[in-house]
Order: structure tokens, then C-alpha cells, then sequence
């Protein structure tokens, strides 16, 4: 048994949590907001926009014009993005959060969140569990497992 009264005091100053908008990363974002009020700590808002297109755009980009609506809809949902990261922002500063926004287009969502994450010295990465289950995450694919593992500071799965 350790003698609680010598530990150091759980403190995070500096946390970071990664948004699109999905009802599990919403909830990633209201844990975060709670922990950076608690804590008072700025709260760094990471909206990765892919890069990669979906199988549909992809797709529609390999016929004649398909250029024009490829461009078009990265535009459009880098767009969407930014407006739903700032109407976010804005919330969470009306209730006396200090909040930093990064809006990031990347390749690979996970590797975005740990660049931003050790570029303001984050000490807890907070994110949103999409797969309900280990097969689903294991065949699509998880963020969150992902940046939990490469991850060198403390890692909350909100689910």
C-alpha cells in the first residue's frame, strides 16, 4: 500500500481533444470541456479534415469533370468542418473554457492528433470511441486505439 498523502496531485494543464462532429467524439468534447474547467486547463480543439476522399468521390473523380467535383467537395467539407470547430469553440468559450482550435487536413486522423498533441505539450489526449466492439475496431480501424498506443502522455476513451 502507498501513503495517498505523499502522491503529487493529479493535475492536467494542457489538454487536447479530437472532434469531427460524431455523437462519440461529442462526448469526447463535453468530458474535456468538464476536465478543463475542473483543472483549469486550456482545452486544444484538434478537427483533423481528410485528405483522402471517400470510395464515392474517389470514384466520381475518375470520370470526365470528376476533378471539378473532387475539389469542390474537399472545399465543402473542409468548410463544414471549420464553421462546426468555431460554432464549437464559441460554445465552450461562453461557458469559460479556454479553448485553442487546430483544423488539420491529414492522411492518417491519428497521426494529426499526436502531432498537435506534442506540439502544445498535451498532457492528456481525450477522444471519442466510435466501434462498439474489439472486431468492428479491428476491422475498420480505430483512431482512438491508434493514438492510445503511440501516444506518450495519458489517453481518455470517452464512450
Amino acid at each position: 500500500m502507498t501513503d495517498d498523502s505523499l502522491a503529487p496531485a493529479l493535475s492536467y494543464q494542457r489538454l487536447l481533444v479530437a472532434t469531427g462532429g460524431a455523437p462519440h467524439s461529442q462526448r469526447a468534447v463535453e468530458r474535456a470541456a468538464q476536465l478543463a474547467l475542473h483543472f483549469g486547463a486550456v482545452l486544444h480543439i484538434v478537427t483533423v479534415v481528410p485528405q483522402a476522399g471517400s470510395a464515392l468521390r474517389n470514384a466520381a473523380a475518375a470520370f470526365p469533370g470528376g476533378e471539378t467535383f473532387e475539389v469542390q467537395a474537399r472545399q465543402d467539407d473542409f468548410a463544414q468542418r471549420q464553421t462546426y470547430q468555431q460554432q464549437l469553440v464559441n460554445g465552450l468559450r461562453a461557458r469559460g473554457v479556454t479553448v485553442e482550435p487546430h483544423l488539420v487536413q491529414a492522411l492518417k486522423p491519428a497521426d494529426a492528433i499526436l502531432a498537435v498533441a506534442r506540439e502544445q505539450s498535451a498532457e492528456l489526449i481525450v477522444l471519442g470511441r466510435k466501434h462498439t466492439s474489439a472486431w468492428s475496431a479491428a476491422l475498420a480501424g480505430s483512431v482512438s486505439d491508434m493514438v492510445s498506443h503511440a501516444a506518450g502522455v495519458d489517453v481518455l476513451i470517452v464512450r
